[in-house]
Order: C-alpha cells, then sequence, then structure tokens
C-alpha cells in the first residue's frame, strides 16, 4: 500500500515538474534604444543581470551610439552569457529608422559598426532591422488628407528612390553574410497584407524596402489597437509563418519623443500574450527592457510564468479580419496608380462640371 502511494505521489510530483517545465519553455526576449550611459547602469545592477540569465533572455540593442559606455555593457552581458542582438539605427538627422532613401546612411552606418565590432571583439546573434516608413511621414500626415493623397500617389507613381533602396539593402545583406552575421526584419502586419494581395503598396507608401533575411519578426505592438482583446485577436490573426512576434512596449514614453503611451505594457496584458504566444509555439520579444525593469514585469517573468485565462476573442476576431480584408482591398487598388489618378482626375472634373452648372442656377 505504501508503494502504491509513494508511486503515485511520485507521478504527480512529475507532473508538476513537466508543467512547470513546459511553463519556461517559451523564448522571451526584451528590445532597448537606451544611451549607452544607461544601458551601462542597467547592466551594472547584479539584480538585472540575474533575472536576465534566469529567464535566458536575449536583448537587441538599438546601436544609438558607439561609446565605450555601451562597450562596457555589452561586455557584462556577454561574460554573464546573455545574448545580444545589434539593432542597427541611424542619428535622428538621418532619420533613424532605416527606409528606402536613407539606404546609402545604413550603409555608412554598417561598416562604423563593423570597425567597432572588431575593434572591441563584440559578438552578436544576428544584425537586426526595424522596415520603418519614412521619418517625415508624421509631418505629412499632420497637413490633412489632401497633402497625404498627394505623398502617396507621388510615391506609387515614381518607384525611383524604392529602388535605389533595394540595392543599398541588397549590398547591406551581401556584407552582413560576409561578416556571417544572421539578418533579422522586423515588420507590421501591414506588410504581411500587402504581400497576401501579391503587392508592393506598402513598401511604396511608405517607403519601406525589401532584403533578403534569415528570419522576420512580426510586430504586433499592444497600442496598434485600443484594447488587449483586439491585439490578442490581431496576434492570433497574424502569427501564422512566424517564430518570434514583437508584442508590445513596457516604456512610458513612444521612442524619440515626450509622448506619452497610452497603452504601457503591464503584467496582466503581458500574460495574456505569453499565454496565446505560447499557443502557437512562439517566441516573443518585449520593447523597452528598462520599462519591463521598472514596472517589475522582468522581475516577475523570472520568478513565475503563469498562464491565464483568456478573453473571448470571437467578436475581436471578426472585426480584426474585417479590417484585414480592406486593407488588403485597398492595397489591391493603391496597385494601380494611374486608374487611381485617373479616378481622381474623373471625380475632379465631375466636380468641376458640377459647381459650374450650380452658379448658373444661381446666376
Amino acid at each position: 500500500m505504501q508503494k502504491i502511494k509513494l508511486t503515485v505521489l511520485l507521478y504527480f510530483l512529475s507532473l508538476l515538474l513537466n508543467f512547470a517545465h513546459a511553463e519556461k519553455s517559451i523564448q522571451i526576449d526584451f528590445m532597448t534604444e537606451i544611451q549607452g550611459f544607461k544601458l551601462l547602469e542597467l547592466a551594472k545592477d547584479s539584480t538585472n543581470i540575474s533575472k536576465l540569465k534566469e529567464l535566458g533572455a536575449n536583448i537587441y540593442i538599438g546601436l544609438t551610439d558607439f561609446s565605450s559606455e555601451r562597450v562596457e555593457a555589452l561586455k557584462i552581458f556577454q561574460n554573464n552569457g546573455i545574448n545580444c542582438h545589434a539593432w542597427l539605427l541611424l542619428s535622428k538627422g538621418e532619420h533613424y529608422w532605416p527606409n528606402a532613401h536613407n539606404g546609402s546612411a545604413v550603409l555608412k552606418r554598417y561598416e562604423k559598426f563593423r570597425e567597432w565590432t572588431l575593434s572591441n571583439q563584440l559578438s552578436w546573434e544576428s544584425l537586426t532591422l526595424s522596415l520603418a516608413p519614412y521619418g517625415t511621414d508624421t509631418r505629412i500626415v499632420e497637413n490633412g488628407p489632401l497633402s497625404i493623397s498627394k505623398v502617396i500617389l507621388k510615391r506609387l507613381i515614381s518607384g525611383s528612390v524604392q529602388e535605389h533602396g533595394d540595392l543599398n539593402y541588397a549590398r547591406l545583406r551581401a556584407l552582413s553574410k560576409g561578416d556571417n552575421l544572421k539578418l533579422v526584419s522586423i515588420i507590421s502586419p501591414y506588410e504581411v497584407d500587402s504581400r497576401e494581395v501579391n503587392v508592393e503598396t506598402w513598401k511604396q507608401i511608405t517607403g519601406t524596402f525589401n532584403i533578403l533575411n534569415d528570419q522576420e519578426v512580426l510586430s504586433i505592438f499592444n497600442s496598434y489597437e485600443p484594447s488587449s482583446s483586439l491585439t490578442l485577436a490581431q496576434l492570433k490573426e497574424y502569427q501564422p509563418g512566424f517564430s518570434t512576434i514583437l508584442i508590445g512596449s513596457a516604456n512610458k514614453t513612444k521612442p524619440l519623443s515626450n509622448i506619452e503611451n497610452d497603452r504601457v505594457l503591464n503584467w496582466d496584458e503581458t500574460c495574456k500574450y505569453i499565454t496565446l504566444a505560447r499557443q502557437y509555439d512562439k517566441s516573443i520579444i518585449i520593447y523597452g527592457l528598462e520599462g519591463a525593469i521598472k514596472n517589475n514585469i522582468l522581475d516577475q517573468l523570472s520568478n513565475h510564468l503563469t498562464d491565464v485565462k483568456l478573453p473571448n476573442l470571437q467578436e475581436a476576431e471578426k472585426q480584426i479580419a474585417l479590417e484585414r480584408e480592406n486593407t488588403q482591398i485597398l492595397f489591391t487598388i493603391l496597385a494601380s496608380p494611374g486608374w487611381v489618378a485617373f479616378a481622381f482626375f474623373f471625380i475632379a472634373v465631375t466636380f468641376g462640371i458640377a459647381i459650374l452648372r450650380t452658379l448658373k442656377l444661381i446666376i
């Protein structure tokens, strides 16, 4: 009888151990683009290092500078077995994010990065690029619909900037491959939709680029949608074909500005994303390592990683599916800029004739 009880007890203990192991099987990494001296402060805190090690997390380091403080911080990570990815960024004057327009500046930045890496004997898991729109697009949007329409039509009709950008990034791919660096691209759901209908509309509108890569990371920022249910539905809708998903920002302000982030990633929301990601065997990246430390997300992740009950996503999934369908229809229409320009011309002429007739009636 005692043997049976012992066997049953051992069985349940093994189940618990297997369950705990399964819970921690998901890979969770972080991104940060803080300055070198702030990164060093973070790295010198032994508590942060121990929690990152316990979690087995990698760090995507935004290279906003090539300072000695950054080198020292990277050495600390390296000596503690924490793998780092080189997230290549430009100066603010060069629009910060790589795009088709600043490809030549990105090539120069890479050369500087390569020299800095060799001289300091740094090791990297990958070279990472964020495929982001032109830095001036925010100001264009602020100028209103007419300004947006002019820019979109110009970019759709003239593909010279995108072609030149693609050539520059093909050179970057060749250089990184020669340096034995894995190349990772971070892309948005809109890029996925554009590919789904076999058009390059998103690339043309936003001034992004094509580049051969070894891995793509899907960016499903929680700020894209007004609620966590919609973000979860978006993650579920777009996750096929991706092994890693960037889920949101733990920082209180948005990058490059003091604008407040109204959807700061919290522990409850993080658990929901982890639960869903685990169901599809996905790794996740949390943007804002410094925010994750301040918000105690890193602390709680390193101590107890538990599944939570997900909300009913039926209505949210319908909404996301409809948004995706409408986006793909729009991209398909805009893929034929000649017809779009003709449509605008026809509407303008029709509107002009209507005005003239109205004026005649009044006179």
